[in-house]
């Protein structure tokens, strides 16, 4: 009797080790795809008839994200005016949960001039942005993202603002 004993015991031991197992298997981690990149605005800079905005974009997959063409909008105020607008070719390849830094160049519009003298001037303490857009990559497809903030300047650097 005692060796039938042993015996349920060690078969109950390997049953539950297998169950264990499974279950380890089936909740472990999971590789994240077509997630949307985050896109934040980091600097934007105003010189000339020029606007060159800097962004920051941070992948959350679990695979490389190669991106072909960004297609965005950064709109100031409730009345969303166009403070900046960019439709391009791009070619990033951003790392697995990794962030890449990129930085377009578009001609100033009257309106973001005025608007962001005003700011740089102190008329106004700071603009409510939307940044809206979408990348297309090689893999995944088309990929919106959304942020909003407010546009700041930056102390003694005329000219920049975050």
């Amino acid at each position: 009797m005692t060796f039938k004993n042993n015996s349920f015991y060690k078969n109950l031991g390997i049953g539950l080790l297998v169950l264990s197992f499974m279950l380890c298997a089936a909740c472990g981690a999971k590789v994240v795809r077509g997630a949307s990149p985050m896109v934040r605005m980091t600097e934007l800079s105003h010189q000339g008839d020029n606007i060159n905005l800097q962004l920051s974009m941070r992948n959350l997959n679990g695979v490389d994200l190669e991106v072909q063409s960004i297609d965005f909008r950064l709109t100031v105020n409730e009345d969303e005016k166009d403070l900046f607008v960019y439709n391009g070719p791009v070619e990033a390849k951003i790392i697995a949960n990794g962030t890449e830094s990129w930085s377009v160049e578009v001609e100033e519009s009257e309106t973001s001039r005025n608007l962001l003298d005003s700011l740089e001037k102190g008329d106004i303490k700071s603009l409510p942005y939307a940044l809206k857009g979408s990348v297309i990559s090689k893999d995944e497809g088309t990929l919106r993202f959304e942020h909003e903030g407010h546009i700041y300047p930056l102390p003694g650097k005329p000219g920049h603002f975050r």
